[in-house]
């Protein structure tokens, strides 16, 4: 589970944010967190704010840690680190690294503390930290700009470690490395930023091909029940559907400068998906027709590829973040979906939701709690964006949030809104 993250200089957060799931003092909504040793940890967190406000780029940022990380042991020497993005307004911090921090319990029960910052170029700073107990150990840190560049406080570790270090090179990450050469004590850190997190964003086409190789992997039709079950409540008029898969060859030509040309062959999926209606005639009698998955609206298919999304988080317990989640999504609907995620029988091994969303109906305390709802607020004059947390402005349970944020009280609203309230 996640419990923390943090970015500092990436894109238009130039200072430090935080993006807190550890519960505050507040005892209001006890389904919304679970208890895991000492740690009260959020199921889920809304995140609201104008358009360009900064939201997309904390899962950006998120997702840029994700696959550096994922992607560090197939980085080949002098190869760039190409999800590194600083904030670009102010020479200096242009020049400087990017920081990233996540603090998470991994499936071995540990709580793990890791981060890094890095360029373009290389990795600068690198660090691991365990909680076997209420004080942190560290596992390994790592210092570019020092003369002794690695640091084990573990005698036993250090004897593991070190002969790893010269395996290592300044482009990739030294968690993954030492990970790939079976070092057991950071094998279980690696695996969660491997499987136990995951980012999506809303753009049609991504969405739905992710969630298609899921479908296509639903031997035992679990998925199935389980999305029609979603397609139920949404009342889509949807009874069944059928879902398809072949191979084709794909043949593709290139240009062989004046020669011969060069014809390459691969082979694609192809799916075919069929969504079932059953409509009542004026006799009474039921007939049912289907429509190819292209002729359905857009809510429909977004909530048919979320689908696969949420089961699998379901099933594995994983964090997942998913940008702009209210896309053409009634928002009743929106609300049954963070819904789920605070049902202990279905939602059993923990999985945590994190949105973006415009979703105003969401601002409602007895739906999220004061913890859980973070606004994005960018500044026009110096384009940084600041991430802070409704908790912070300590509203009153029964104040009607949705109306003041509408006021501009929480900032993050769009200048226009703003102009119109102080006029």
């Amino acid at each position: 589970m996640l419990l923390q993250f943090s970015v500092k200089n990436y894109k238009s957060f130039k200072e430090k944010a935080v993006l807190s799931l550890e519960c505050s003092s507040d005892k209001n909504l006890p389904n919304n967190f679970v208890q895991i040793s000492k740690s009260k940890i959020l199921n889920e967190i809304a995140i609201f704010g104008a358009n360009a406000a900064g939201k997309s780029n904390i899962f950006l940022a998120i997702t840029a840690a994700i696959l550096t990380i994922r992607q560090s042991n197939n980085r080949q020497i002098g190869e760039p680190l190409f999800y590194i993005e600083p904030f670009a307004f102010d020479k200096k911090t242009s020049s400087e690294p990017t920081e990233f921090e996540f603090v998470f319990i991994a499936n071995d029960g540990i709580k793990y503390v890791y981060g890094f910052s890095a360029t373009n170029i290389k990795i600068i700073k690198e660090y691991l930290y365990a909680f076997n107990s209420n004080k942190a150990s560290t596992l390994f840190e790592r210092d570019e700009t020092a003369k002794d560049k690695y640091r084990f406080t573990s005698n036993h570790l250090k004897t593991k470690l070190k002969p790893i270090i010269e395996r290592n090179t300044i482009n990739k990450l030294f968690l993954a490395t030492a990970a790939s050469w079976n070092c057991e004590e950071l094998k279980a850190p690696l695996l969660w930023f491997m499987t136990g997190i995951n980012t999506y964003d809303s753009k049609y086409h991504t969405l739905f091909s992710q969630a298609n190789q899921l479908f296509e992997k639903d031997e035992d039709g679990s998925l199935k029940e389980f999305t029609k079950q979603i397609l139920k409540e949404a009342d889509l008029n949807i009874t069944d559907y059928t879902f398809e898969s072949r191979d084709i060859l794909v043949n593709d030509s290139l240009p062989n400068y004046g020669q011969k040309v060069k014809v390459l062959s691969f082979t694609e999926k192809e799916y075919r998906i069929l969504m079932k209606h059953e409509i009542i005639k004026n006799d009474g009698s039921i007939e049912t027709y289907e429509l190819g998955i292209n002729s359905e609206s857009k809510g429909t298919v977004s909530l048919f590829s979320l689908s696969p999304i949420l089961k699998r988080a379901f099933s594995t317990g994983e964090t997942i973040c998913i940008d702009e989640f209210d896309v053409s999504l009634h928002p009743l609907l929106v609300e049954h979906l963070i819904k789920l995620f605070n049902n202990p029988i279905l939602n059993r091994n923990n999985a945590q939701l994190i949105i973006s969303t415009h979703t105003v109906d969401l601002l409602n305390l007895k739906l999220l709690r004061r913890d859980q709802i973070y606004f994005v607020n960018k500044s026009n004059k110096t384009a940084i964006s600041e991430l802070y947390s409704l908790d912070e402005f300590s509203p009153r349970t029964s104040e009607d949030i949705r109306k003041a944020y509408l006021q501009g009280r929480f900032g993050s609203v769009p200048n226009i809104i703003e102009e119109a309230c102080h006029a």
